[in-house]
């Protein structure tokens, strides 16, 4: 069994969150220096603060307490219509995942200590505290031993890993899309049903992975 932290609803939050805790929208609560990660595309456009996962000591096995820092290329209100499909991609350019007190992997970084953040279908700025229970997913099952499943046992496999959680096993929909290297499932999002707006396609998915030495991270989304 998988250790996770399912998360249950979101807590919307009026007064602005100052303390380094697991947050969806605002602004990031920087431990270090700030690092906000820039578009590869889009002329030094900043990518849009998703929310911060504040990592315990032990809490996915990590020996030390972590922050880590999710950012996509996004739309910043409700009107824009603007999506890159670059943002999918574990390598595209798109997205960032920033440790701290580690530094960010491969994208370029500017020294801003705001920027673009989360807004809901009111075009609304706030943030969000993730409302989590401690459970367990089942070890992960591949593609190929899904699909040799019956259908009762799919279907208690689906239900027990097809939620909103930090931990567990990803529910992969569209192949085993694990990067390479070993690496632990950090966070999923099933986009289309949170209270804010996460433009990433049309069924999204978003995995973020954190490797097993806790030293580096990344988003991948599934549509």
């Amino acid at each position: 069994m998988i250790r996770k932290y399912e998360i249950t609803g979101f807590e919307n939050v009026v007064e602005r969150i100052n303390k380094p805790i697991t947050k969806f929208g605002g602004q990031p609560i920087w431990i270090l220096e700030p690092q906000w990660p820039i578009s590869s595309g889009w002329n030094n456009r900043q990518m849009m603060f998703i929310g911060q996962i504040a990592l315990t000591k032990n809490m996915l096995g990590n020996k030390e307490d972590l922050m880590l820092y999710i950012f996509v290329t996004h739309p910043e209100n409700y009107e824009d219509t603007f999506f890159d499909p670059d943002v999918t991609e574990w390598n595209g350019g798109e997205n960032a995942v920033i440790i701290q007190p580690t530094n960010i992997n491969n994208c370029e970084i500017c020294s801003m200590k705001e920027g673009p953040t989360l807004f809901d279908e009111f075009n609304n700025k706030i943030e969000y505290i993730p409302i989590m229970r401690e459970a367990y997913d089942p070890e992960f099952i591949s593609d190929e031993e899904y699909r040799k499943l019956d259908s009762l046992q799919q279907s208690k496999y689906f239900e027990a890993v097809d939620t909103n959680k930090i931990g567990g096993v990803p529910n992969f929909f569209r192949g085993d899309a694990w990067p390479e290297g070993e690496w632990i499932l950090l966070l999923q999002l099933k986009c289309n049903f949170l209270p804010f707006e996460l433009r990433l396609g049309d069924m999204p998915l978003l995995y973020v992975f954190i490797s097993k030495d806790f030293k580096k991270a990344g988003l991948l989304i599934q549509d």
